[in-house]
């Protein structure tokens, strides 16, 4: 289960964001529900939030949202089924599922559904509140990656569609996360450079809490993945010894 104590602990600090947005936050579980609901109100966003997928189904397709934050498995209709409702009616508001499921076709099936971000139980709420930060900047226009559209990053086969927020290695289409692409065009903006875990956390997503200082590691490994044509021996994402990571020069 989501850790409630540390959504607890979070609200005790109110914290101002930059953006102005309205989020939908659906879950059958109230005392979580409620829980997200206050802290996103106390970094000034505005939140409806609802126990059902066919409770919020009417609201999510007449009024405007900037990110959807939706449980996966909820009794009637779940997760998946309201999303996929929303997408096939031409809703585009970028959806995050949170949901206890992380098995990789438990990924798949999200994502395929429509998601923009899966973000596995129990999680922080300082992630949560970055990963729904960069959906937002995303959409909006607003995150850096997007300031030079007309320039691609380019290493070897590797090629970072900035503007498309799109990857391919090899002409082949790579589907990552928000947080994967951000890592890797962070990592591909400066060929060479080594980044530590610290550096890496602090320029993604802004936050002191120490138990993050190795949560870079399973992205970049999730990373690989997808990229490495032999994860175990990367051409593209090199780790530094005692450092941290760096995007190799010439793979």
């Amino acid at each position: 289960m989501i850790r409630a104590n540390s959504l607890r602990a979070c609200l005790t600090k109110k914290r101002k964001m930059v953006l102005q947005a309205r989020l939908l936050i659906v879950d059958d579980d109230q005392s979580m529900r409620l829980l997200l609901a206050e802290y996103f109100r106390r970094l000034d966003y505005e939140v409806e939030e609802h126990e059902s997928g066919a409770e919020a189904l009417p609201v999510a397709l007449s009024d405007e949202f900037n990110c959807f934050i939706f449980d996966v498995q909820m009794p009637g209709m779940d997760g998946l089924e309201l999303l996929r409702r929303l997408r096939a009616r031409g809703i585009k508001t970028p959806a995050l599922f949170l949901t206890a499921l992380g098995g990789i076709d438990d990924k798949v099936a999200g994502f395929r559904t429509g998601a923009d971000d899966y973000l596995e139980k129990p999680f922080h709420p300082r992630e949560l509140e970055a990963r729904v930060e960069a959906l937002i900047r995303r959409v909006s226009g607003t995150d850096e990656t997007d300031s030079d559209p007309s320039q691609n990053l380019v290493i070897g086969d590797l090629v970072i569609d900035k503007r498309r927020h799109e990857v391919t290695v090899s002409e082949e289409r790579v589907e990552l996360t928000p947080l994967e692409f951000r890592i890797l065009e962070r990592l591909a903006s400066e060929p060479g450079r080594a980044w530590s875990r610290n550096a890496l956390l602090d320029d993604l997503w802004s936050t002191d809490y120490e138990g993050y200082q190795r949560n870079i590691d399973p992205h970049i490994n999730r990373l690989r993945q997808k990229i490495e044509a032999d994860p175990k021996n990367p051409r593209y994402v090199l780790t530094v010894r005692g450092v941290g990571y760096k995007m190799n020069e010439a793979p």
